[in-house]
């Protein structure tokens, strides 16, 4: 049946004009910035006002689960608020009464986000009003359970295209994080498949890197291993739409090093010819941007044979791993060399084909690049095929959108897609559990044994080696530390969980474990080794910060919340855990998640059921303070 707005919705919130100037609160104060998906949480600028800003300046606050849509500049921004927050005036704040769903409505309006558009007034900036959307006209299901069914269908494909995303975010970050062990702290296997570096390895100092680096390794400009191509410099052909030949535009290459093709810039086949004369690029070879979102860049995956649209330049490899290149590139060296060389003009910056040639690139023995391809290709491929599938998952959302709407599908028939999907998603998850193999390679033992040493040491306790995952992933939720910030850990029974550091703590190299009887045990440091683990601790910046951060971390649990406790500690990594990954610090949103939080341990179901209420909020002012 049809409606309108203001027969479903029970409020409609109109923001003030006027910004506030001071943020001193903890309520959120929101911008169309802040805005990367369907809910908001959070100003990821920490902008945030207090309850006395908000009665000086006569602020609305939203109240959770209103729908907010961008109605003036940049039309058709939607989210659901999952937290009490404020904006300005750029949104309108829509807050569904009990006859309609709120994620229904979320998917209404973005099937009509482009009607919208083309409705709003023209002045200086295009505009929709209140009284616009009071009379708008939407088609809704008489029972709001059909409603709640038909969005359900699509939040679960968006649901599933997140589980991807979050999957080759793991990826992106298992892969830089071994090219930071080889290629930048230069512990790739040795012969006998020890840390190169730290097993002695020799080192000398590289005059245009301006350190050290393993001897007998080379340092290149790119040309000698890559054909370096620049885009057309002509005016932007025009776009068609229909056509099977497209230009990759600076959109196309995103932040991850992943190509998008979900949007295509068509053109005509004559306008294609001209754009490829130089070069049509194709798998392996890499997109560097030259202006605007200056040196993006992403690698071409398989199957994919395309032009490149203004300001872009391809890299192709001639005699070089093609996934060592496009690491190296995103790697610490060419970075550096890249901010120390982009021109910064009067209106923005620019890094061209000139600068681009004069990158230089570590080239290691072929032995070592080789080995090191044959581990992070794989992950490279999972990561493309993934992108693929999401692609279709989107294609197959935004198909099923409007149709479900209309009736010309039904819920039922949506699902035998989604079943589909299902299987699909359920063989990525098997991919990402083999992926984790490839790590064998890696391990930390200097940082557990430090971990072991200092906790004996500070607190005068030993814990089994949960605590180990618990201090790694607990420092890794409250700072940045340079090598775990990578390191994949995953939910489990008890906590946060890494296969690799429990690979690590099972090699036993500088810690053992104590038998308690019981089949109860703990970790130990093994005092044979206190001296090369003691001139470890002081070796270089990187292990000397490594310490500082454990030794403030075993601080906060001589707090007298924590005060030493294995459960409380357990508490601070759970609740850190869901904070982390909500992006809130709301305490309903914090306990939903713990509910959903499945253990082992007998006597209880969740996290939830574990830890009561006010335990949880006690801890979550706890960390709040500590941030």
């Amino acid at each position: 049946m049809k409606v309108k707005l203001k027969d479903v919705i029970s409020t409609f919130i109109v923001p003030q004009r006027d910004k506030p100037k001071v943020f001193d609160g903890d309520i959120p104060w929101c911008r169309i910035e802040d805005i990367n998906g369907k809910y908001l949480y959070k100003s990821n600028s920490s902008q945030n006002v207090s309850q006395t800003t908000v009665d000086a300046m006569n602020l609305r606050v939203y109240p959770v689960n209103t729908l907010l849509f961008t109605c003036s500049a940049t039309i058709g921004v939607t989210a659901i608020t999952k937290a009490e927050l404020c904006t300005n005036q750029t949104f309108i704040g829509l807050v569904p009464s009990s006859k309609i769903d709120v994620e229904y409505l979320y998917y209404y309006l973005s099937k009509i986000g482009s009607q919208l558009k083309k409705a709003a007034s023209i002045t200086t900036i295009p505009y929709i009003s209140r009284s616009f959307f009071e009379n708008l006209q939407i088609e809704i299901p008489n029972s709001i359970w059909e409603q709640r069914k038909i969005s359900k269908v699509l939040s679960d494909l968006d649901a599933k295209i997140e589980v991807n995303n979050k999957i080759n975010q793991e990826l992106e970050a298992m892969a830089k994080t071994l090219y930071d062990y080889w290629f930048v702290q230069f512990d790739f296997p040795n012969a006998n498949g020890r840390p190169y570096k730290s097993s002695g390895g020799k080192m000398v100092y590289n005059e245009v890197l301006k350190r050290d680096i393993p001897k007998d390794w080379q340092v290149e400009v790119i040309t000698k291993s890559c054909d370096i191509v620049d885009c057309l410099h002509s005016k932007k052909p025009e776009q068609v739409e229909e056509s099977s030949c497209f230009l990759l535009q600076l959109e196309n290459i995103k932040d991850n090093g992943i190509v998008d093709v979900t949007n295509k810039y068509k053109v005509s086949a004559d306008d294609y010819a001209t754009w490829t004369s130089r070069i049509e690029v194709e798998e392996d070879d890499i997109l560097m941007t030259n202006a605007g979102r200056v040196a993006a860049n992403a690698q071409i995956p398989k199957g994919l044979k395309t032009g490149i649209g203004r300001n872009i330049t391809a890299i192709r490899p001639k005699n070089i791993n093609p996934t060592y290149l496009f690491l190296s590139i995103r790697g610490l060296h060419v970075q550096e060399q890249i901010f120390s060389n982009t021109d910064v003009g009067s209106f923005f910056k620019s890094f061209n084909v000139k600068s681009i040639k004069k990158l230089e690139i570590i080239r290691p023995f072929i032995n070592i690049e080789d080995e090191f391809e044959k581990i992070v290709r794989p992950l490279r491929d999972k990561r493309e095929l993934n992108q693929q599938q999401n692609q279709k998952l989107t294609e197959l959302r935004d198909w099923l959108l409007p149709m479900l709407m209309n009736g010309q599908v039904t819920v039922s028939e949506a699902k035998e897609q989604l079943g589909m999907v299902a299987e699909a998603g359920a063989a990525y998850e098997r991919d990402k559990e083999a992926i984790d193999s490839l790590f064998d390679k890696i391990n930390y033992d200097y940082e557990v044994g430090v971990v072991v040493l200092l906790t004996r040491q500070i607190l005068d306790r030993t814990y089994g080696k949960k605590y180990v995952h618990k201090m790694l992933s607990n420092i890794q939720f409250l700072e940045e530390l340079p090598v775990f910030k990578d390191l994949a850990f995953k939910e489990n029974g008890w906590g946060m969980h890494s296969k690799v550091l429990d690979k690590t703590i099972a090699n036993q190299k500088y810690v053992y474990f104590e038998d308690l009887g019981n089949e109860r045990s703990v970790l130990n440091f093994n005092f044979k080794h206190i001296k090369e683990v003691s001139i470890w601790m002081q070796k270089d910046d990187y292990s000397k910060d490594f310490v500082l951060k454990v030794e403030n971390m075993l601080k906060i649990y001589q707090k007298s919340l924590i005060n030493k406790d294995m459960d409380r500690i357990e508490l601070f990594n759970t609740v850190l855990e869901c904070m982390a990954v909500l992006e809130t610090d709301d305490f309903e949103a914090v306990r939903r998640k713990m509910g959903s939080w499945k253990m082992h341990e007998e006597g209880y179901a969740t996290k939830e059921d574990k830890f009561t209420p006010y335990e949880t909020q006690l801890m979550i002012d706890f960390i709040k303070e500590l941030k």
